[in-house]
C-alpha cells in the first residue's frame, strides 16, 4: 500500500465531507476509486480519530448516507489539521500502523534490510513513534516464532524458519484483506508471479477430484501455493523442514494426496520442483481445518499428533456411546476401533469437501441391520458437535456395518443340545457341519436319546434332535442327519426367535429421559400435507416455549436435504443444529396419512432436539436412544405408537 495515497484518500474523505451535506459510500469510492468496503474501513477509522479528539463524529444512515455531525468551530479545526500532513498522520489506527510497518518488515532480505530511520521516512512518521509501533510488530510476529532482530549499522532482520515465516505471512495477508483486495496483497509478496495461474492449479484439481473447498480453505490454500512457487523460484533453498516422522504420518490421509496433486500442476505450469516437504506443509491446512486450531507456533509434527490423538478419542468415544446404547461391551474390540479409525480419515475429507460416496448396500443395510443403523444416529450428533460437519446417509450406513460386525463378534454363543441316535461318526460330522453354519454354535454336547431327559438340561438355549422326541419343549429343533436345506431353515428361525427374545417387550425410559418428553410436544393424528409443514408446525412449538432459537428451524431443513432421516418402519428422526437449541426435548408426531419423506413413506416423527454439550447430555442421550431402538423396533412397535389418539396417554406410555 502507498502511503501517500492514503494521506490523499483521507483528505479526500474529509474534504468531501466538510463541503456535502451528505454522501453515500459509492460516491465516495467512485471519486477515489477504491472498493466500498475500503472507504467503510477508512471512514470508520477517521470517525475515530473526530471522536477522540472533539472534533463531532461522522453519522451513518443505511441506505441514506453519511455526513459530518460538527460544530463551525469543530470544522475549521479539522480544516487546519486536512492542510496539515504531519496532523494527518495521527489520523492512522495504531492497526494501520503496524499494517503498514509489518508490510515492509515481512518483506525484507539481507540484501535489502532497513532502518528504523528508513521505516520512519516511508511511513512519514518521526523515529520515537515509528519505535513505538515496531514494538507492536515484534510482539505479532513472535506469535508466529519469528524474531525481529536489529543489526547494528545494516537494519532490521527476521530471524526464524522457513515455514514459521510463511505461516506469519499467510496469517498477515488473511488478517489485513481489508486493507487491500486479496490478490493485491499477495502480489506484493509474490512479485511479478502469474496469480491466475495458481488459482487455476486448485480449481483444477478440485475438478479432477470431486472437492470444493470452502472459501475460507481456499483463500488460504491459495496463499500457501503463491508463496510456495514464489520462494521456491527465488531460491531452491527456501525449502519446508519436516521429518520423516512427520512426512509419514502426513501420507496416510487423503489430504496428502490432493496436496500432492495441486503441487504437481504447480511443478509443471511454473517450472518449480517441488518437494515432498512442500506437499505435507500445504496438506497441514487441509487436514486441520475446522477440526482442531493447531495453534501459531505448534510444529508440523505436534499437529499431525494432535489430529491424530483426537481422532482416536473421537472413535474411543463413539465405541463408549454405542456400547452403551446397546448394552453390548465393545470397547476392547480391537477390529472395530482400527476399522473406524482407517474409515473416518478419509471420510472427514469428504465430508468437509462435500465428497459423496455412494454406498450401494444402503437400502439393504437400513433394512437388515435396522438397530445398528439407528444407533449410527447418535453417532451423527456427535459427529456434528466434534467436527463441525454434517454426516450423510451413505457414510453412516458403512459406519453401522462396522457396529454390526462388532455386534456378531460380540454375540454369546448359543448354549446347544444334540440329541440323536446314530453313530459316534456321524454325529461328529453333523456336529461339525452345524458349527461351520452358524457361527454362533460354538460348542455342541452330544447326548444320546435314551440318556436325554428335558429336566436335565435347564440351562440348553437350543436342543437340536435328529429324531422325534415325543416332548413339547420351544427348544427343540428336529432335524435330520445330513442337515438339509429344510433343517438349516429351521436352525436359523430359531436363533433369529431367541434373538428376538431378548428385546424387551415394554419400552421403559430412564427416569433421566423423562424430562425430554412434555405433553404439549407431543401430536397424535396430524394432518398435514408434506414434510416440511410439519418440520415448521413442530419447530414453531419449541420456538414458542423457548427451547430453540429462531434458527433452528433452517438447520433442520438444511440437514433434510444434506441426508434422509427416515430410519425405516415408516419413522423419521430429523434433527438440527445443537448450537441453536437452548433446552434439549423431544416433539413426537403420528401422522393420519403418511407424507413422503425423502424415498419413503413416514407417519411417525420424533423430531430429536438434543444435546451432546456436556457429560450430563451426553449420558441422557445414551439413555433416551437406548430405549428408543426398542420403541420402534418393528412395525408392530411403531403401531402401538400410532394406536394412540390421546398426546397425554401417549406422554404416560412413555415414562411409564
Amino acid at each position: 500500500m502507498n502511503d501517500k495515497k492514503s494521506h490523499y484518500y483521507t483528505q479526500v474523505i474529509l474534504k468531501t465531507l466538510l463541503n456535502a451535506e451528505m454522501v453515500t459510500t459509492v460516491q465516495l469510492a467512485e471519486e477515489i476509486g477504491l472498493s466500498e468496503k475500503t472507504v467503510r474501513t477508512k471512514v470508520d477509522v477517521i470517525n475515530d480519530y473526530l471522536r477522540s479528539n472533539q472534533l463531532g463524529e461522522i453519522c451513518k444512515k443505511r441506505r441514506i448516507g453519511i455526513w459530518l455531525d460538527a460544530t463551525e468551530e469543530q470544522k475549521v479545526e479539522i480544516q487546519k489539521r486536512v492542510l496539515n500532513n504531519q496532523a494527518i498522520d495521527h489520523l492512522q489506527s495504531d492497526q494501520t500502523r503496524m499494517y503498514t510497518a509489518l508490510r515492509y518488515l515481512l518483506k525484507t532480505s539481507k540484501n535489502n534490510r532497513l532502518t528504523t530511520n528508513q521505516l520512519a521516512d516511508l511511513m512519514y512518521l518521526s523515529v520515537p513513534t515509528t519505535l513505538k509501533v515496531l514494538a507492536d510488530c515484534k510482539d505479532w510476529l513472535k506469535l508466529f516464532d519469528v524474531e525481529l532482530n536489529v543489526i547494528r549499522n545494516k537494519g532490521f532482520e527476521l530471524v526464524c524458519s522457513e515455514s514459521q515465516y510463511r505461516i506469519a505471512v499467510k496469517h498477515f495477508i488473511l488478517r489485513f484483506t481489508h486493507q487491500e483486495t486479496l490478490d493485491e496483497i499477495i502480489q506484493y509478496f509474490t512479485p511479478n508471479l502469474n496469480l491466475e495461474n495458481v488459482k487455476r492449479c486448485i480449481i483444477d484439481t478440485e475438478s479432477e477430484w470431486g472437492f470444493e473447498f470452502a472459501e475460507e480453505s481456499f483463500n488460504e490454500i491459495y496463499v500457501y501455493l503463491a508463496l510456495s512457487i514464489y520462494r521456491r523460484q527465488l531460491d531452491p533453498l527456501n525449502e519446508i523442514k519436516l521429518t520423516e516422522d512427520e512426512l509419514r504420518m502426513l501420507q496416510t490421509y487423503n489430504e496428502y494426496s490432493f496436496a500432492e496433486a495441486i503441487l504437481k500442476k504447480a511443478a509443471e505450469q511454473f517450472n518449480v520442483r517441488i518437494t515432498q516437504t512442500e506437499i505435507g506443509f500445504i496438506s497441514i491446512p487441509i487436514l486441520c481445518s475446522k477440526m482442531i486450531d493447531p495453534g501459531y507456533n505448534a510444529a508440523a509434527g505436534d499437529i499431525i499428533r494432535e489430529y491424530d490423538h483426537r481422532l482416536q478419542e473421537f472413535v474411543k468415544k463413539i465405541i463408549s456411546v454405542v456400547s452403551e446404547v446397546l448394552n453390548v461391551d465393545m470397547t476392547h474390540d480391537e477390529m472395530l476401533f482400527h476399522g473406524l479409525l482407517i474409515h473416518l480419515k478419509p471420510a472427514i475429507f469428504r465430508l468437509r469437501y462435500e465428497k459423496n460416496q455412494s454406498n450401494g448396500l444402503k437400502g439393504y443395510i437400513k433394512s437388515e441391520f435396522k438397530q445398528a443403523f439407528r444407533v449410527s444416529w447418535l453417532i451423527s450428533v456427535l459427529f456434528e458437535e466434534h467436527f463441525d460437519l454434517m454426516i450423510n446417509e451413505d457414510e453412516l450406513s458403512y459406519i453401522t456395518l462396522y457396529i454390526q460386525s462388532a455386534l456378531e463378534r460380540n454375540k454369546k454363543p448359543i448354549n446347544t443340545v444334540l440329541v440323536t441316535r446314530t453313530s459316534m461318526g456321524v454325529n461328529q460330522m453333523l456336529c461339525e457341519k452345524i458349527k461351520r453354519t452358524f457361527p454362533l454354535i460354538e460348542e455342541i454336547k452330544v447326548v444320546s436319546a435314551h440318556d436325554f431327559h428335558l429336566e436335565n438340561y435347564p440351562q440348553a438355549e437350543m436342543i437340536i434332535a435328529t429324531r422325534e422326541l415325543n416332548q413339547k419343549d420351544s427348544r427343540i429343533v428336529e432335524v435330520d442327519e445330513m442337515l438339509s436345506e429344510n433343517s438349516v431353515r429351521k436352525i436359523s428361525h430359531k436363533i433369529r426367535t431367541l434373538s428376538a427374545q431378548t428385546v424387551q417387550s415394554k419400552v421403559q425410559f430412564d427416569p433421566v429421559c423423562h424430562t425430554l418428553f412434555e405433553p404439549d410436544l407431543i401430536f397424535t393424528h396430524v394432518e398435514v400435507e408434506n414434510k416440511q409443514e410439519l418440520l415448521e408446525l413442530l419447530t414453531s412449538k419449541l420456538l414458542k416455549k423457548g427451547y430453540v432459537t429462531r434458527k433452528y428451524l433452517s438447520t433442520v431443513l438444511n440437514r433434510e436435504l444434506a441426508t434422509p432421516t427416515s430410519i425405516g418402519n415408516m419413522v423419521a428422526i430429523p434433527h438440527g443444529d445443537q448450537s441453536e437449541i437452548n433446552e434439549a426435548k423431544i416433539v413426537i408426531a403420528t401422522l393420519n396419512h403418511p407424507v413422503l419423506w425423502d424415498s419413503e413413506m413416514v407417519d411417525v416423527v420424533f423430531l430429536m432436539a438434543v444435546k451432546m454439550t456436556n457429560d450430563y447430555e451426553i449420558r441422557r442421550t445414551q439413555l433416551f436412544y437406548k430405549q428408543y431402538i426398542h420403541l420402534v423396533n418393528t412395525d408392530k412397535d411403531v403401531d402401538v405408537l400410532r394406536q394412540f389418539v390421546s398426546n397425554t396417554d401417549l406422554y404416560r406410555y412413555l415414562i411409564s
